[in-house]
């Protein structure tokens, strides 16, 4: 890894990843979708943004709405060669 913190990063990603794998989500979709809520999401709610609550998370009007309106929802996952 080079460093500790290279390690702890390193870690903190591959658990990410993992922890999407295990509640069967799309880390890319996943972690954009996270980023644009985050900014506006209500502290008392940030585990809602976990893995885990996910699903859940975007079964509440709310979360969709704040999702469609941003430019970001619907940017491509990759880019064309």
């Amino acid at each position: 890894m080079g460093s500790d913190d290279g390690a702890e990063w390193n870690a903190t990603i591959v658990s990410l990843i993992a922890s999407c794998a295990l509640h069967q989500l799309d880390p890319w979709a996943y972690l954009r979708d996270v980023l644009i809520l985050l900014p506006s999401w209500p502290r008392d709610r940030v585990l809602d943004l976990a893995p885990k609550s996910w699903k859940q998370t975007l079964e509440n009007t709310d979360a969709r709405q704040r999702l469609a309106a941003s430019p970001w929802t619907w940017a491509p996952a990759t880019l064309a060669a």
